[in-house]
């Protein structure tokens, strides 16, 4: 009887119950975005610290580490990559050299550090060769002689990047979303060559509204986006010897991932090309980077490492990018404490509306409990109703929430307009939610013991009422 009576209070007053099913809803789906959305992003940090920046391990000369002096090659390179060849627990490995170089094109110059690299080999341990820019070369799939790779903000500093808005952009802008409206406002700027992005910005707010840069810039910006390839670009370096050396290579392609500080500081050459120029023989290198198999411990391997071989800096990924290990470490820490605030929002809705609902049936509660209903039978009513409520909002809540997390999954989130601040620190402006099945209940689950707990207080608010003063109630 109580079950069925309770039901039917429900939906007596369905405004009402609309309310607490929408709260109790919006609870789930806040909950399982949030969830998800963290998951993404940090994962994403993580993949990108390991696959693209640093690798799983990183082996260097540990004088090396304090100086970055061109002679602190790695010692026992043969004894050390027969131990990286024979170990189970390697999936691949790369040898680069390193040098600090100044590097100067026509236009401009910047300081890098030029990264000398065996191709095959370092395509099976970072992924930057999948960072290319559409239709901005490639990663040394050519047959030019001396190519290098830069990055997109080296590219900017060395002046070999503008923007200009062709005709041909312009007709490739009409193809696309973008009303005519808005490309008919960029015929004043049309055919004038910005050397800077930032110039090309201000080229842009003289001609659309800032609504119209926020909505369609993106999309202009890299439409009208040109690259000057086969640009001759003079690094300048320190030799083995002490002297000054001098290469002069060609641009090749461009790349952009998701960390500024690693864009602007590293270009990639062939290890062939460069390390005859700098004075290193066969077999010298700088460092070692390490992809290992899912299940091991980088920091296990770092370990062992170090055991086998003296005279060696040997880094997992978490020393050597902090900000990534220290955000999947405590990313279950920071969900709670944003679930924390979500569920008592979610408790304080529930309970006030309870209560409204208790105080407008102070006359009916109270004739029911005249004509016999004794106090427990009334308490498991009033939470009875608080439970079905919130278990319809947490199973909506669990479809919506679903489908929120299918569908950015795949669209992705865009950051981009305070993207500069994440990429500055290595997180990607574009976030790919994601979610695994124990946050998935958890988050419902949580919600669920809110809704519960939350119908105590209406219920003892019930109690508390006496009969014939509740019948006399207007």
């Amino acid at each position: 009887m109580i079950w069925s009576l309770s039901w039917k209070n429900i939906w007596r007053n369905k405004k009402r119950s609309f309310i607490v099913i929408s709260a109790v809803t919006l609870g789930v789906v806040a909950g399982v975005f949030t969830a998800g959305l963290m998951k993404g992003w940090v994962d994403q940090r993580v993949e990108a610290a390991i696959y693209t920046e640093v690798s799983h391990i990183k082996i260097r000369n540990q004088d090396y580490l304090l100086n970055e002096e061109i002679k602190y090659t790695i010692p026992d390179q043969e004894k050390v990559v027969a131990e990286l060849k024979n170990n189970p627990d390697v999936v691949a490995f790369s040898n680069r050299l390193k040098l600090t170089a100044m590097a100067a094109s026509s236009r401009g110059n910047t300081a890098l550090m030029l990264v000398g690299i065996d191709l095959n080999d370092e395509k099976k341990v970072s992924n930057v060769f999948e960072k290319m820019v559409p239709n901005a070369g490639t990663f040394f799939e050519t047959d030019m002689g001396n190519p290098v790779v830069i990055s997109d903000r080296t590219a900017e500093a060395l002046r070999i990047k503008s923007y200009e808005l062709s005709a041909e952009v312009l007709d490739s802008l009409a193809q696309s979303d973008i009303p005519k409206s808005v490309i008919s406002k960029l015929e004043p700027i049309a055919g004038k060559k910005f050397i800077t992005e930032k110039l090309f910005k201000k080229g842009l707010n003289t001609v659309l509204s800032k609504s119209e840069i926020n909505k369609y810039g993106g999309a202009i910006r890299s439409a009208a986006t040109h690259y000057r390839l086969r640009s001759k670009i003079v690094f300048t370096f320190t030799g083995t010897d002490g002297e000054m050396r001098y290469q002069t290579l060609k641009v090749c392609g461009i790349y952009k991932t998701t960390n500024a500080m690693f864009d602007q500081m590293n270009a990639f050459v062939l290890k062939n090309d460069i390390a005859p120029v700098a004075g290193f023989t066969s077999g010298e290198n700088h460092e070692i980077g390490v992809i290992l198999k899912e299940d091991v411990n980088a920091r296990h391997f770092r370990d062992e490492m170090k055991g086998k071989f003296s005279g060696l800096n040997v880094m997992s990924w978490q020393d050597l990018a902090p900000d990534a290990s220290m955000s999947s470490e405590y990313m279950n820490i920071y969900y709670y404490i944003i679930m924390g605030f979500i569920l008592f929002a979610l408790a304080f809705g529930i309970i006030n509306t309870m209560l409204m609902a208790i105080l407008e049936r102070t006359k009916e509660l109270g004739m029911l409990m005249a004509i016999g209903m004794n106090k427990k039978r009334v308490f498991r009513m009033i939470m009875l109703e608080t439970i079905f409520l919130t278990m319809v909002g947490a199973i909506v809540g669990m479809i919506l929430g679903y489908f929120v997390i299918l569908i950015t999954s795949h669209t992705g989130l865009d950051f981009s307009s305070v993207g500069e601040g994440f990429e500055a620190m290595g997180w990607s402006a574009m976030v790919y939610p994601e979610i695994e099945l124990q946050f998935f209940i958890g988050v419902t689950i949580l919600v669920i013991i809110t809704g519960i707990l939350s119908s105590i207080i209406p219920a003892r608010k019930a109690l508390s009422l006496k009969p014939i003063e509740a019948i006399r109630t207007e």
